[in-house]
């Protein structure tokens, strides 16, 4: 997956919730020497690196969550029919356990954790596979709507490339009314069009 950020605003508030942590440039680079001994026939050279400090900052972009929700592989149903005789329905452990305890109710669909977007990478890669991808992303991301950490959701499914050939998704979260969403990246996808 590669992440084309839109940047966000700044933080509002140093622990605001809900809050994200990024990465970011802390100090200056500096170079640090090493010895390589990796190839035992030459004798160790010394090598010269320059490594940049990184930090962790506290933001507000929900950029872990998204992460998170969209990339863990959520369970696949006992009606999907699994590709190349797979039989792992993948899926989080910790979903058996979700549901109300007193009542010993199901786990509500819309609880589970990760996104049906593993199901796009092992089948055919066809028409229908840029709904499925877009439905996927809405369905692991709905919580946020859900838990009303964001008041709406936009999620657009493309083939973009040279060659209009990799799928790519673009969530966008929004807060109020808001012209500009708090959150808004395009994740290309190794995943390809088959023609």
């Amino acid at each position: 997956m590669t992440d084309i950020l839109t940047p966000s605003a700044a933080s509002t508030a140093a622990l605001s919730l809900p809050f994200d942590w990024s990465v970011v440039p802390a100090g200056p680079v500096k170079s640090l020497t090493w010895h390589d001994y990796s190839n035992p026939c030459v004798a160790p050279a010394a090598r010269v690196e320059a490594l940049e400090v990184r930090a962790l900052a506290l933001d507000d972009s929900l950029c872990t969550a998204v992460v998170l929700s969209m990339f863990c592989d959520r369970r696949a149903d006992d009606d999907v029919t699994l590709p190349l005789n797979q039989t792992d329905r993948r899926g989080w452990c910790g979903d058996e356990f979700m549901g109300d305890v007193d009542t010993d109710a199901p786990i509500d669909a819309s609880d589970a954790w990760g996104s049906h977007l593993w199901l796009c990478y092992v089948s055919k890669s066809v028409v229908p596979v840029l709904e499925r991808a877009r439905f996927a992303v809405q369905e692991s991301l709905q919580w946020m709507v859900k838990s009303g950490v964001v008041d709406r959701l936009v999620v657009d499914a493309e083939w973009v490339g040279p060659a209009d050939d990799r799928l790519a998704v673009r969530p966008q979260l929004w807060r109020g009314d808001s012209i500009k969403p708090i959150y808004d990246v395009l994740w290309g996808t190794t995943l390809r069009r088959i023609a």
